[in-house]
């Protein structure tokens, strides 16, 4: 329909999971990156949640088709099923048997296959989607199932991926023992509105259009309607396309938009915002000088790194991580966030890369993604006492950094527990609880910097093993 008109090579903002369109922001970068560390390390259980439409199915797609060859992964994306069809589905999943087998032919066809992969050096990765359907049974026949690991070797690791309701199924007091096995949990949060622009930009170019298609105006106005929801985002634009294509008009405006929504809205089954702004910008008179505002061009980080545009194609994560380092120092920050997150992939670099991650993103002002670095970091578990308080304390800095005050003074105190001496943070707690009762101190406010700053920031790269340029 309007493919050949806006010169695209696909629909751009197709509603189906597609891993190819999906938009590698902060956010995604950093629940993809978890997932695979949680697939490197062999942890047992991972989690996965956000609400509906903000591209969980797409992340687990990007996955599989990662480290498909490399381990079998079963999928299963419907959960609705009693105790005794569990094991039948996911047989099913793994391409085991499509035959109907009582529970106890199901285990052994099931235990004999673990084994045999296991000799072969393969794992056995059950991601079950929707999982906030399984209920407390099911989940604890999975729990029993990861009992099948004989704690040398690691044959069976499950990803369940839902949404917030899961992580209240988790938190209850009869799932300590199944919530104690969780390796990796993350929560997808919305798209800020530059991210929802870029997403916006993104999907053009892999469909081959123009990214000016929409203006900024028409951008910020889908992130309001939207609240950053991928997939709302989707369906705003689809639906704005269509009726750009209506009206042959080159370029979609917050007029246009406006219009497409209003009339999408009036059904009450899209879940819009902003009703009544969208009535008063449909009515408006159009804004010429609406087009020619210059567009963003900043685009998103790969979820997988190509790093084959560096010198040598073999290099191992240790000169990526190197090679890393120097680009930072050069201040080729973009270039250098890629090198770390491919080096990452080691999970003897997990720390290392992570905090050096979290101190790019710092540099270049994005606070967002450098308290999520500095979190990720936080999740080895062979990491020394020494390099968990100081990513903490990195941690509670950018938080403070960011207006978090509450998690800051949290990680602050979690910090004062366990080393009480701990560089300022004795009197970084007392500001922090003299500014939640409305008191001052006369310390430095948060976002400013002074010389403890940088000395923590020298700490941390001594701890890295680089220096502050």
């Amino acid at each position: 329909m309007y493919e050949t008109f806006y010169s695209l090579r696909a629909k751009p903002f197709a509603l189906l999971p597609d891993s190819d369109f999906l938009y590698a922001g902060s956010v995604h970068r950093a629940a993809y990156g978890l997932l695979e560390y949680g697939v490197l390390s062999q942890a047992p259980f991972m989690v996965l949640t956000g609400d509906p439409g903000m591209g969980k199915t797409s992340l687990l797609q990007k996955l599989i088709a990662e480290h498909g060859q490399k381990h079998s992964i079963g999928l299963i994306t419907n959960a609705r099923y009693d105790i005794e069809h569990l094991l039948p589905w996911i047989l099913l999943s793994l391409g085991l048997s499509t035959k109907q087998l009582d529970p106890v032919e199901a285990y052994h066809v099931f235990t004999q296959f673990l084994g045999q992969e296991a000799k072969q050096h393969r794992r056995v990765i059950l991601v079950v989607d929707e999982a906030q359907s399984l209920g407390v049974e099911l989940l604890e026949e999975l729990r029993l199932l990861s009992n099948l690991n004989d704690g040398k070797i690691l044959k069976l690791q499950i990803i369940l991926s839902g949404q917030p309701d899961l992580h209240t199924l988790l938190q209850r007091i009869d799932m300590t023992q199944f919530a104690q096995r969780i390796v990796v949990d993350y929560h997808l949060e919305p798209l800020t509105e530059t991210e929802t622009g870029h997403c916006i930009r993104h999907r053009l170019r892999v469909a081959g259009g123009s990214p000016s298609l929409f203006t900024n105006k028409a951008c910020a106005l889908i992130h309001r309607l939207t609240k950053g929801n991928p997939r709302l985002i989707n369906q705003v634009c689809e639906i704005a396309l269509t009726y750009g294509f209506a009206e042959q008009a080159r370029v979609i405006t917050s007029k246009l938009v406006a219009q497409a929504a209003l009339d999408r809205s009036k059904g009450g089954i899209l879940p819009l915002a902003g009703r009544e702004e969208l009535a008063i910008l449909a009515a408006a008179p159009e804004d010429t000088t609406e087009i020619d505002a210059p567009i963003p061009q900043t685009k998103a980080a790969p979820l997988a790194p190509d790093v084959t545009r560096a010198p040598s194609k073999e290099r191992n994560s240790e000169a990526l991580y190197q090679d890393g380092l120097r680009m930072k120092n050069e201040n080729r920050l973009e270039e250098a966030l890629a090198l770390f997150e491919e080096a990452s992939k080691n999970p003897a670099l997990w720390l290392k890369a992570h905090a050096q991650i979290g101190i790019c993103c710092r540099t270049m002002g994005n606070l967002r993604a450098a308290t999520q670095a500095f979190r990720i970091a936080l999740n080895d578990s062979s990491a020394s006492s020494k390099e968990v308080l100081d990513v903490q304390y990195m941690l509670a800095r950018a938080l403070q950094s960011s207006l978090q005050n509450k998690e800051a003074l949290t990680v602050y105190r979690q910090l004062a527990r366990v080393q009480p001496d701990y560089r300022d943070v004795t009197s970084r707690i007392k500001q922090l609880a003299a500014s939640t009762t409305g008191r001052t101190n006369g310390g430095p406010k948060p976002g400013t910097s002074d010389s403890w700053v940088s000395q923590a920031f020298d700490s941390l790269h001594r701890l890295i093993g680089t220096h502050r340029p």
